[in-house]
C-alpha cells in the first residue's frame, strides 16, 4: 500500500510540475509568433524609411544640379557650376542606392520612369550648357521653359516614388501597432489562463493531497525543506563566488604589478650599473622597456578604477563640482608649474552625485582637457554650469555642466568612438594615454541615470556636456 501511494504521489507531482511548463511553453510559442509579425512590421517600416531617406538625396541633388546651371547661364561665372558639377558626380551612385530599395513592381515601374525624364532633362540641361559656352543664342532655348517643364515632370515623379512609399509606411506603422496591440492583448490573456489553469490544478491537487494522502503531505514538506535547504546553499555559493570575482581584479593585478616592477627595476638597475658597457642603442631599449611597463602599469590602475567604477554603490549627497575642479587643477598646475593655463571655473558649482565618483569624473575630464592642451603657450579650460534651455539643458530638468578647452580637439566624425574603452583619436606619441579615461566618465554619468556627449573641431577644442541624472532642488 505504501508503495502505491508513493507513485501515486509522484504521478501527482509530476502533473504539478508538467502542467505549468506545458502552459508556459504554449505562452512562449504564442509570444514568439506574435514578436515575430511585430518584428516583421518594423522592419518593413524601416524599410520604407530608407526609400523614402534616399529619394529626398536624390531630389536634393537634383535640385543642386538645377540651380548650378541656373546660376551659370544667368552670370556666366563658372563658380556657380560648382554643385552643378558635384551633383553630376553623386546623382548615378544616388539612383542607384534607391533602385537598390525598391522591391514592388509599381515601385521599379516608377523608377524607370524618373530615370527616363532624369535622362531626359539632362540632355536639354548639356544643350543650354553647350550653347553659354560656345556663346550661342541658349537664352532662345530657356526661353521656350522645356529645361523647367521636363525638370517638373521628373519632380513629380519622384513625388509620386515618396509618396507612395509613405503609404506604405504609413501601412506597415498600422500594421505594426496592430501587431503591438495583439501582443500585450495576447500576453494579458495568456497569463490571465495561465494563472487560472494554475490556480485550478493547484487547488485540485492540494485537495486530493491533503484528503487523502496525509503521509505524502509530509514528504511533500519534506522535499520543499530540502529544495529551500539546496536553494540557500546555492546563495551562499553564489555569495562566495561574488566575494571572489570582486578580489579577482585585485589579484590580476598583484599577479600584473609583479613581473612589471621586476622588469622595471632590472631595466633601471641596468642603466645605473651597466651603462658603461651598454651601446646607445641598448640604452635607449631599456628605456624604452621602462616606459612601456610605466605605460602596462597606468592600464592596470585604469581598468580597476573602471571596474570598481562598475561595482561601488551610489551614494548621491550634496557636491560641489566647482570646489573639486579647483583641486584637482591646482595639483595638475603643481605638477607642471611652468604651463600657462587659463581656468575659467564657475563657482560654487552645487551637483547631487556620488561624492566619490563625481570626484573621479572630474579628475578624467581635467586631466584630458590638461592634456591636450599641452601643446598651447597660452591655453584655456572652463568648467560651467549651462544656462537653461541651452545644449539641451531644459527648464526644470537635470542641470547640465560643460568642461571645454581649447586644445588639439577632434574631428566629429569620430565623436561616437570617443567613450569606447582603448579607443584613441591621437597617437601616443603625441599624447600619452590608456584610452581608459573617457569610458570611465560615460560609466559613471550613466550610473547616476545621466547623459554625455562631446563636440569638437580639430585644433579648436573640445567639449563635454553632461547631466547627472536629477534635477537641482
Amino acid at each position: 500500500m505504501p508503495e502505491r501511494q508513493t507513485a501515486h504521489f509522484r504521478r501527482l507531482l509530476t502533473r504539478s510540475v508538467a502542467v505549468p511548463i506545458l502552459l508556459l511553453l504554449a505562452l512562449a510559442a504564442v509570444l514568439f509568433l506574435q514578436l515575430t509579425q511585430l518584428l516583421a512590421a518594423y522592419r518593413a517600416t524601416e524599410h520604407s524609411d530608407a526609400i523614402i531617406l534616399r529619394a529626398e538625396r536624390v531630389r536634393q541633388l537634383l535640385v543642386d544640379r538645377e540651380t548650378g546651371l541656373r546660376g551659370y547661364l544667368l552670370t556666366g561665372e563658372p563658380r556657380f557650376l560648382e554643385p552643378y558639377e558635384r551633383s553630376e558626380r553623386e546623382l548615378p551612385g544616388a539612383m542607384a542606392a534607391l533602385e537598390g530599395q525598391l522591391d514592388l513592381p509599381q515601385q521599379q515601374q516608377r523608377y524607370g520612369q524618373l530615370r527616363e525624364r532624369w535622362r531626359d532633362w539632362e540632355s536639354i540641361a548639356a544643350q543650354e550648357r553647350a550653347l553659354k559656352d560656345e556663346g550661342g543664342d541658349y537664352r532662345a532655348l530657356v526661353a521656350g521653359g522645356e529645361s523647367k517643364a521636363r525638370m517638373d515632370r521628373l519632380r513629380a515623379t519622384l513625388d509620386e516614388l515618396v509618396s507612395f512609399a509613405r503609404e506604405r509606411r504609413a501601412q506597415r506603422a498600422d500594421a505594426a501597432q496592430a501587431s503591438a496591440r495583439r501582443v500585450l492583448v495576447g500576453t494579458g490573456a495568456a497569463v490571465l489562463l495561465i494563472g487560472l489553469g494554475l490556480a485550478y490544478v493547484s487547488r485540485r491537487q492540494l485537495l486530493m493531497l491533503s484528503g487523502r494522502y496525509e503521509s505524502n503531505v509530509r514528504a511533500l514538506r519534506q522535499l520543499n525543506a530540502e529544495l529551500e535547504s539546496r536553494v540557500e546553499q546555492r546563495t551562499r555559493e553564489l555569495q562566495h563566488m561574488n566575494r571572489e570575482l570582486e578580489t579577482f581584479s585585485y589579484s590580476v593585478s598583484h599577479d600584473l604589478r609583479t613581473p612589471l616592477r621586476a622588469i622595471d627595476g632590472f631595466s633601471q638597475a641596468l642603466l645605473e650599473d651597466e651603462a658603461a658597457r651598454i651601446s646607445p642603442e641598448g640604452q635607449d631599449s631599456l628605456r624604452r622597456v621602462r616606459a612601456a611597463a610605466g605605460r602596462m602599469g597606468q592600464l592596470i590602475d585604469d581598468l580597476l578604477r573602471l571596474s570598481r567604477v562598475g561595482r561601488a554603490e551610489l551614494q548621491r549627497a550634496p557636491v560641489d563640482l566647482g570646489a573639486l575642479a579647483q583641486e584637482i587643477l591646482a595639483e595638475l598646475q603643481r605638477r607642471e608649474p611652468g604651463r600657462q593655463v587659463q581656468l575659467d571655473v564657475q563657482q560654487p558649482l552645487p551637483a547631487h552625485a556620488d561624492p566619490q565618483l563625481a570626484r573621479v569624473l572630474l579628475e578624467n575630464l581635467l586631466q584630458n582637457a590638461w592634456k591636450f592642451t599641452a601643446r598651447k603657450a597660452q591655453a584655456h579650460i572652463a568648467l560651467r554650469r549651462e544656462p537653461e534651455g541651452v545644449t539641451g539643458s531644459a527648464p526644470g530638468g537635470p542641470p547640465t555642466y560643460r568642461v571645454e578647452d581649447d586644445g588639439a580637439g577632434f574631428d566629429m566624425a569620430y565623436a561616437g568612438k570617443l567613450f569606447s574603452p582603448f579607443q584613441r583619436l591621437h597617437k601616443t606619441s603625441e599624447f600619452p594615454g590608456t584610452g581608459i579615461g573617457l569610458a570611465t566618465v560615460q560609466r559613471i554619468v550613466h550610473r547616476h541615470g545621466g547623459s554625455i556627449r562631446a563636440e569638437g573641431r580639430p585644433g579648436e577644442g573640445a567639449r563635454f556636456i553632461f547631466t547627472l541624472g536629477e534635477a537641482s532642488t
